[in-house]
């Protein structure tokens, strides 16, 4: 299968590594490739700059794998010709170490492109979960809010960074402590994700902790 990506290189070349010898990458889009890869989570400037590429270059026909953690599909949707042809995707740096992945399609992904997407993920031997189009979808949602909150420990001065992943990781035998996942996903991604959040429901629970904001401002993470 010929592979067109375009969107963030860090998350394009694990997609590469990922489905190295099960997929064609190819730099031109055309009407001879079979899917798309767009592969950026935000600024939602640069997502619709990057489907407005792929809506000139390409036919209505070829489906477009949209990462959508912090911008569901349905909202995509309004800035396509072709919106019918969109399946939402969880990337993220380190996504390949997951067991699987999760797809949201939108209420209006056309069935047979949903089943095309399904085909091309079993035959390149990955694992997926098919999940409601909402910012976040599952994993990504729940452990920025468990971050949010450790955010709000370590800002407290109530425990160390290190003593807070060390209390979870034995406490909830999760394979990294909230604080390490933070800076594996992106500290970024994570306030994306919960901004997101707090704009759809419109509830404090989501609101990004301003220490948050003060790394991404820094470029900073917790362990760098």
């Amino acid at each position: 299968m010929k592979i067109f990506l375009i969107g963030d290189d860090s998350v394009n070349n694990e997609l590469k590594e990922a489905l190295s010898g099960k997929a064609e990458f190819t730099g031109t889009l055309n009407d001879e490739t079979e899917a798309i890869f767009e592969t950026t989570n935000f600024p939602l400037g640069t997502k619709l700059k990057n489907l407005a590429f792929i809506e000139e270059h390409s036919t209505g026909s070829i489906p477009v794998f949209t990462s959508s953690l912090c911008i569901p599909v349905s909202e995509q949707c309004t800035a396509c010709k072709y919106p019918t042809r969109l399946i939402g995707i969880g990337l993220y740096n380190t996504f390949s170490k997951a067991k699987r992945i999760e797809i949201a399609p939108s209420k209006i992904t056309d069935s047979k492109v949903l089943k095309n997407a399904e085909k091309f993920l079993t035959d390149a031997g990955i694992n997926y979960s098919i999940v409601p189009d909402r910012a976040g979808m599952i994993f990504p949602r729940i452990v920025s809010m468990i971050i949010n909150e450790a955010a709000q420990v370590y800002s407290e001065q109530i425990a160390s960074k290190e003593d807070i992943d060390t209390a979870m990781k034995l406490g909830t035998n999760y394979p990294n402590g909230p604080l390490e996942w933070a800076d594996r996903l992106g500290v970024p991604l994570v306030y994306e994700i919960l901004s997101a959040l707090q704009r759809d429901f419109g509830e404090d629970r989501y609101r990004p902790h301003p220490l948050l904001k003060e790394m991404v401002n820094l470029k900073k993470g917790f362990y760098s």
